[in-house]
């Protein structure tokens, strides 16, 4: 418990910081539009959206053909405004449906530990329904991920893989390094299975990195431990012909970064350095597309990773994304009020887990508020199409803000709104109302 509270708050650290970097966000600016714009540019939006139904399950295939430009991207980001909402969940879900059915989509990538989600993959692949429950209650890391909504999607996988061959399969990763829970253990079963020479060395290796927090190392142990688990790899790599004769390349390649994730964890954690997260998850999104021959991916994380945003502080997921292929678009998910799952935040203090709510209208000026003036309460718009015309020009130019929160909240929605930039996603897809994600009991 103590080790996710520690997780939160760094994480929570980071998002009010990425939420900080255009101030306007925290109070009303001269340059902020102002609810006398609002309606020139709802008008806007209401010429270019695509209305949708208020349960993304029951988006129709025909509905969401503006996702059809998109597909030919290989990764899409998916976000979310609130890591507790049932709409934007259930939206994912349907996105990814979509994007395997009608344009050959593989792999599902979800701001997820790595190590947790090759046990839940193994339940995918064998389309056992039957385990996955159990499997995300002990298994998963964060309530975050542990919804009756994250299950639903899961049971379709294993649904989907029936009959399938390997190569047909989708499968499901995590791409985050917050924690050496589940890597080590899954290290040590791999060195066992290949009966290697230095299974000695490297289980005093794997011991180390599952019982021991580099948030409290002095530099000289956080360098040993590098230094060490850079020897194992260097291990795994010297034995590769043993290895390859027992088992798969896949195996070998899987080990290798295993050794990578750790090391991650270590740097993030030691480091107290939330923004390379964002690096590193970039870096594990990239890994997924080697290990599975350029496979297409769905990238299932907050608005604030996928986005490709970039300041002198900080670079998203996306940015990383961006930058280093043109082969990434993004869909951003908004909403104006309703309920979402959150921990209760009083300054570094967080709280329990809840059902929290907001029913204020949005801040004057905001996007979610010119959002609440369109003709329809749920829907998509391209960002392109509404940017073309001048006063959503001048509104970006002007900082226009969004609402967008973490996994904590402090019950005071006008923090939590930053600004939007025009190239930080593709896609906007609003609803007026939400409702809580279910957690599993």
């Amino acid at each position: 418990m103590k080790s996710e509270i520690n997780l939160l708050v760094n994480y929570a650290r980071m998002i009010l910081a990425l939420l900080s970097i255009g101030l306007s966000g925290c109070s009303e600016d001269p340059a902020t539009p102002q609810i006398s714009k609002a309606g020139e540019l709802a008008e806007v939006v209401n010429q270019k959206l695509i209305p949708l139904s208020q349960d993304p399950l029951l988006w129709t295939d025909d509905q969401l053909k503006f996702l059809d430009p998109m597909s030919e991207k290989a990764i899409v980001g998916l976000g979310e405004a609130t890591h507790g909402t049932a709409e934007f969940f259930k939206a994912k879900h349907r996105i990814f449906r979509y994007l395997v059915e009608k344009h050959g989509f593989k792999v599902f990538a979800i701001e997820a530990d790595f190590g947790e989600s090759i046990i839940l993959n193994q339940a995918v692949l064998n389309s056992d329904k039957s385990q996955i429950e159990s499997l995300m209650k002990e298994k998963m890391l964060f309530w975050t991920w542990k919804t009756s909504e994250v299950r639903d999607l899961l049971f379709w996988m294993c649904d989907y893989n029936l009959g399938k061959t390997e190569d047909q399969k989708v499968q499901y990763w995590g791409i985050d390094c917050q924690s050496n829970t589940h890597h080590p253990d899954i290290m040590k079963d791999y060195l066992k299975k290949f009966d290697v020479s230095f299974f000695s060395f490297a289980a005093g290796v794997l011991d180390q990195a599952k019982s021991t927090d580099p948030f409290y190392m002095s530099q000289m142990d956080f360098s040993n431990h590098i230094k060490n688990l850079t020897s194992l790899k260097d291990s795994i790599t010297k034995y590769q012909g043993n290895i390859l004769a027992k088992g798969s390349k896949k195996e070998y390649q899987l080990m290798l970064q295993l050794t990578e994730e750790m090391k991650e964890v270590y740097e993030i954690r030691y480091k107290n350095n939330p923004y390379l997260r964002d690096e590193y998850m970039a870096k594990n999104t990239r890994w997924l597309q080697q290990y599975f021959n350029g496979a297409k991916i769905v990238l299932w994380a907050h608005n604030g990773h996928v986005a490709d945003r970039k300041s002198f502080s900080y670079r998203s997921m996306g940015n990383f994304l961006t930058s280093d292929h043109n082969d990434y678009a993004v869909i951003g998910f908004l909403f104006s009020k309703g309920s979402f799952m959150a921990r209760t935040q009083n300054a570094n203090i967080v709280g329990e887990l809840k059902s929290q709510s907001i029913e204020a209208e949005p801040k004057s000026g905001s996007v979610n508020k010119v959002m609440s003036l369109a003709t329809a309460p749920v829907f998509a718009v391209n960002v392109s199409d509404i940017t073309e015309h001048d006063s959503w020009k001048t509104a970006l130019a002007k900082r226009i803000d969004y609402f967008m929160i973490g996994s904590t909240y402090s019950n005071n929605p006008q923090f939590y709104y930053t600004p939007l930039e025009n190239n930080n996603y593709h896609q906007l897809i609003y609803f007026n109302n939400t409702t809580a994600a279910t957690p599993l009991k």
